[in-house]
């Protein structure tokens, strides 16, 4: 009995696919410290367009400049991948607050800002960004 239960776990286990090379929220946390950005937890609600799982996954929520930022960490590329597309297929047809999205290895990032993108906050997340495609 006990070699069929650890067969059906090595089972199970062998199936999912997760990227060894894959980025933790720590990493993420840690990288947006280093460029002197303070994320602030914040709850979103999961009924909310930007909180709500995609590809089964539920964001990290925070603000940043007092606008949500919302950390979607996937196991792979592939996966990250489905849930832009899922975002995209859910929004389609209506009128999304202005955001802007960023894509790195496992990590899917959504920044909800009001008119404008802050040229600095900008800035400061695409160095985040280079520094996570840099984590092994």
């Amino acid at each position: 009995m006990k070699k069929v239960v650890i067969l059906i776990l090595l089972l199970l286990t062998s199936c999912q696919t997760v990227d060894h090379g894959a980025i933790k929220l720590n990493d993420v946390i840690l990288s947006f410290e280093e460029q002197q950005i303070i994320l602030k937890e914040h709850k979103v609600s999961g009924r909310d367009i930007f909180g709500m799982k995609l590809n089964g996954v539920k964001p990290y929520s925070y603000t940043l400049d007092e606008k949500p930022l919302l950390i979607y960490i996937y196991n792979s590329n592939n996966e990250r991948e489905k849930g832009l597309q899922e975002f995209r297929n859910k929004t389609a047809d209506i009128n999304v607050a202005s955001f802007k999205y960023y894509e790195v290895k496992n990590v899917l990032i959504f920044y909800v800002y009001d008119r404008d993108l802050n040229v600095q906050i900008e800035e400061k997340i695409r160095k985040v960004l280079f520094k996570l495609e840099n984590v092994s």
